[in-house]
């Protein structure tokens, strides 16, 4: 490419501001000599108008002087030419013509005759005349002589003009005695003018008649043409010779100032050019130019530094070969569209990879380049500015307005900048706003919709406020107060911020981070609540109930009665249904004393299964009352239990001070005794009470039957006999029989009844229930000797039974004396899953199964024993 094609934009203010310069100098330059050369040429133009014009009026003149004199030469001519005819007419003929103007004999006498011929030759040979008449002045008659185009019979003669030349006021007009030339007249023959020559008398030289030459006005008027076309056409050409002159001249004159002009512009060029070129190279931006998708030879300086490559090394290198990859498809859309279009600028961030492997961030602008006569675009300028650091910037700045914006998005609050006034005006709030107050930001900027003061609950306002004024230069502050959230609900907010002072020390606004402080307040409360109450039954613990007992041990609350009640049982259902249940139990026990207090009572839960009271001004009479209260209260709750297992059962004994030199100490430890006394007088018959309702529970969830403990009592005490076993043990094995399977009360129902096979969950749940029979046994007196025997009557005799995985002799005699009884009579009764087995198959299994899941022992004393049931 030639560098006189290559035109360039480069975007830098200072080398801008000094091509702006030196441009606006040379045209400064250029303007002024156009403005001189313009002047002068305003100057020739209108000397040459004036010129040309004065020359035309001239040539107007002459020609109209011309015209003029043609008109006068013309007239004498004809006039002449006219008097020489008249003069050659015979007066005889005309004298007889007046005279005897009836006679028309004469018209053929010879003399007439030779008149008509010679007249008529003249008109042959002068072509002007149109014809000849002869005007009778005495009788006022008209004769034609000759015509050029017509020859007349004697009956033309009538005295008639047939040419209608004169009428009567023409006769009165014209004066005959001179020569005259009459006015242009016009008949239906064309237009014409007459010359009129005067006949004398030749005895008296009077005017007796008149000769009429006709003239037609073409004729006439071509003659008047001819002579004035000359002298234009010498005007005309001489005036076209004065401007084919003047325009040579002009011609001349404008090539040699075209031809300044050229070396002007050619000398302008050379500097532009080096201007250009200087340009280019020293540009602060790259630039190169594209052959399709290769680097053409012109590249810059700038453009080498970039991309870290040589000219050279550029020269027909693809630029898709230096283009970072994660921007190659994009740059190629483009590229491709603008070649598509051929027409149009994009720009474009990318990435070049210089050689060593490091990218640089470059912003490339490329446009088409049109060149003359040529259609086809296949160069392109491609113009690149290093960004890299500006990018850098930028991500720089967008990862800290990103880490910003997470800070601000995820702060437990809004932050805010506000005026120093009352409303606190906000001038800028986060996005933690609307979780917070339930308002858009937006609302509070200005003061658009609310001031923020607005949500603050009135009684903190004058406060915060006041705090605020009376804040130090560059300190701190916190405050914890209430707002109104949209939603009509107080929340507590914890505000921490700083003050912003001006030079003068005056404070002038407010930033800081309003944090949710309402569920900490919360918890708080809930702690301080905690401190003070049971977390189970919401009522007052053992550290109130004895800080109560200090406040309440006073001379004005005597008499005191102390209240202790327990409840009996929980921790037998807790083993047997867990603590849910046992919990539930506790909590309604809670509900029930706590409906029974008066105004002043004290209720806590002093531990466990046990609360306590503390009733100032009540006395033996007065408490005896209250208890009676609650036993009645219990006696309502358990009319609606249908199962006793779930009955509310409860323990009470109070003690009451009466003078103050009682120890309320010594009343507390009364009380306790005898609620604990009452406790034991029922502990037989309420254990009893809940076991029997446990058996209940469980023969009514599972396809255990009353019968079938009965069944196992029998053959457990059959094989007891046979093994010699002592009374006590006797006495156990008939128990545990009954009782084996108490643990499946806290089973689900739907496992329990499930017809078919457990999956693996259901399994777990189910070997469980030894543990859980194990733990209800501990719980009660009455039946915990058997507790071992419950815990391990799953276990085998070769060690894969459960829960403990006992072996032999490990696992206890009673439980190995169950395990061949209880699958006995499995094998033998129905079952919801299959139907009962025949006694010899349940022999034979037993004797297959023995010493691996039974005791042999046990097994030989079973088959001794079966066939005797």
């Amino acid at each position: 490419m030639k560098k006189d094609n290559l035109y360039v934009i480069i975007y830098n203010d200072n080398l801008f501001s000094k091509m702006f310069i030196y441009k606006e100098r040379t045209d400064t330059m250029r303007m002024s000599s156009e403005i001189k050369n313009e002047n002068k040429s305003a100057f020739y133009k209108k000397s040459v108008i004036f010129s040309y014009l004065f020359l035309l009026i001239i040539a107007a003149i002459v020609i109209l002087y011309l015209y003029k004199d043609s008109i006068e030469d013309t007239n004498m001519f004809v006039t002449k030419q006219a008097e020489v005819v008249e003069a050659g007419i015979p007066k005889s003929i005309i004298m007889n013509l007046i005279y005897d103007s009836n006679n028309f004999d004469i018209f053929n006498n010879n003399e007439y005759l030779e008149l008509k011929n010679n007249l008529s030759s003249l008109l042959n040979i002068n072509n002007d005349i149109k014809c000849f008449y002869l005007i009778d002045l005495k009788n006022a008659k008209t004769y034609p002589l000759v015509n050029s185009e017509h020859n007349y019979s004697e009956k033309s003669f009538s005295g008639e003009d047939i040419y209608t030349s004169l009428n009567e006021d023409d006769l009165l007009e014209n004066d005959f005695n001179k020569t005259v030339l009459t006015k242009k007249y016009t008949n239906k023959n064309g237009d014409w003018i007459n010359v009129l020559i005067p006949i004398h008398d030749t005895k008296n030289n009077e005017v007796i008649a008149s000769l009429k030459v006709v003239y037609p006005i073409k004729i006439w008027n071509y003659k008047i043409f001819i002579r004035v076309i000359h002298t234009t056409i010498f005007f005309i050409a001489t005036i076209l010779i004065i401007l084919a002159f003047h325009i040579l001249y002009i011609k001349s004159t404008t090539i040699k100032i075209e031809k300044r002009k050229l070396e002007d512009i050619t000398a302008q060029l050379k500097k532009n050019e080096t201007m250009l070129w200087t340009v280019f190279d020293q540009a602060p931006i790259g630039v190169a130019v594209l052959q399709n998708f290769d680097y053409y030879s012109d590249i810059n300086i700038t453009f080498e530094k970039i991309t870290g490559r040589s000219k050279e090394e550029l020269n027909g290198m693809k630029w898709m070969t230096i283009t970072h990859p994660d921007d190659l498809q994009i740059s190629l859309e483009k590229f491709n569209n603008l070649k598509k279009n051929n027409n149009g600028v994009y720009s474009l961030n990318k990435r070049y990879i210089k050689p060593d492997g490091t990218a640089v961030w470059v912003n490339v602008t490329i446009a088409p380049l049109h060149f003359e006569n040529n259609d086809e675009v296949t160069y392109h300028m491609c113009l690149v500015e290093n960004i890299d650091d500006r990018v850098q910037k930028e991500y720089a700045l967008s990862e800290s307005k990103r880490s910003k914006d997470v800070i601000l998005a995820n702060l437990p609050g809004m932050a805010y900048r506000c005026k120093h006034d009352k409303d606190w005006t906000m001038q800028f709030v986060s996005e933690g706003c609307l979780s917070l107050t339930g308002f858009k930001p937006e609302s509070f900027i200005n003061n658009k919709e609310l001031a923020y003061n607005d949500i603050i609950v009135t009684e903190y306002r004058e406060s915060i406020w006041q705090a605020i004024e009376l804040l130090p230069t560059k300190k701190t502050y916190n405050f914890e107060y209430e707002i109104i959230t949209k939603s009509n609900e107080r929340k507590w907010v914890l505000e921490i911020g700083q003050g912003i002072f001006n030079d003068k020390d005056e404070l002038i606004a407010l930033e800081g981070i309003v944090i949710d402080n309402h569920e900490q307040k919360l918890r708080e409360k809930q702690i301080m609540f905690m401190l003070d109450h049971d977390y189970l039954t919401g009522l007052f613990n053992r550290k109130y109930y004895e800080e109560a007992i200090k406040k309440l041990d006073k001379n004005k609350n005597l008499p005191l009665t102390m209240v202790i009640t327990d409840i009996n049982g929980v921790r037998l259902i807790n083993d047997a249904f867990g603590y849910s249940r046992g919990d539930k139990l506790i909590k309604e026990t809670a509900n029930l004393l706590q409906s029974c207090c008066r105004s002043g009572d004290v209720l806590a839960r002093l531990g466990g299964d046990e609360f306590g009271f503390i009733l100032p001004n009540t006395d033996n009479e007065k408490a005896d009352k209250f208890v009676n209260a609650i036993i009645k209260a219990c006696a309502e709750y358990n009319k609606n239990k249908k199962n006793k297992l779930f009955e509310m059962n409860i323990s009470i004994g109070y003690a009451t001070k009466v003078s103050a030199y009682e120890d309320i100490n010594d009343i507390m430890k009364s009380a306790d005794d005898y609620m604990r006394n009452k406790k034991l007088l029922n502990r037989k018959s309420i254990h009893n009470e809940i076991i029997s309702s446990i058996m209940a529970t469980m023969y009514e969830k599972s396809e255990e039957t009353e019968e079938h403990a009965k069944r196992l009592s029998r053959i457990c005490k059959k094989i007891g006999d046979q093994l010699k076993l002592n009374q006590k043990n006797m006495s156990e094995l008939e128990l545990f029989a009954m009782l084996h399977d108490i643990g499946k009360v806290a089973i689900d129902d739907r496992i329990l009844k499930k017809p078919g096979k457990f999956n693996d969950d259901e399994w777990i749940i189910m070997k469980s229930h030894p543990e859980i029979g194990y733990r209800i046994a501990k719980s009660a007196s009455e039946i915990e000797p058997i507790s071992e025997y419950i815990l391990t009557h799953h276990e085998r005799w070769d060690g894969k039974g459960y829960p403990r995985g006992l072996n032999g002799e490990e696992i206890p005699l009673l439980s190995r004396i169950l395990a061949v009884a209880d699958s006995f009579d499995a094998m033998t009764n129905d079952r919801i899953y299959r139907k009962a087995m025949s006694l010899e198959y349940a022999i034979t299994e037993i004797n297959k199964n023995s010493g691996s899941q039974f005791d042999p022992q046990v097994v030989e004393v079973f088959q001794e024993i079966i066939y005797d049931l």
